[in-house]
């Protein structure tokens, strides 16, 4: 107790966490997350989704979230842009459909 720790020595998941609180300092308009839920625990996943949502419906943060983890970009995206080689090349408006969607394009 009362010990100092550097980042560096935290797990992998605390360390994501620290830099998840870190990106809302500020207030900022648009977060650009990259893998933002990988190395976090279910429940912290969760709590994470929960937070990205409720700054969406307030329309107070844009998020820009790089992952390939389909089921939690469908779970918090409006939008998914899927990129190949940096070149857009679909351009989805998330419903209850996309996820099917994403994994039959993946697939081919």
């Amino acid at each position: 107790m009362g010990q100092n720790k550097y980042i560096r020595n935290l797990s992998k998941g605390n360390q994501k966490k620290v830099g998840l609180v870190a990106s809302f300092i500020g207030n900022p308009e648009c977060v650009i997350l990259d893998e933002a839920f990988a190395n976090l625990d279910p429940s912290s996943q969760i709590r994470f989704k929960e937070i990205i949502k409720k700054h969406i419906d307030d329309k107070s943060t844009t998020f820009l979230i790089s992952s390939h983890d389909l089921s939690h970009v469908t779970e918090v995206c409006e939008r998914i842009v899927l990129l190949e080689k940096g070149i857009p090349i679909k351009d989805i408006k998330t419903d209850s459909e996309t996820f099917d969607q994403l994994e039959a394009y993946f697939k081919a």
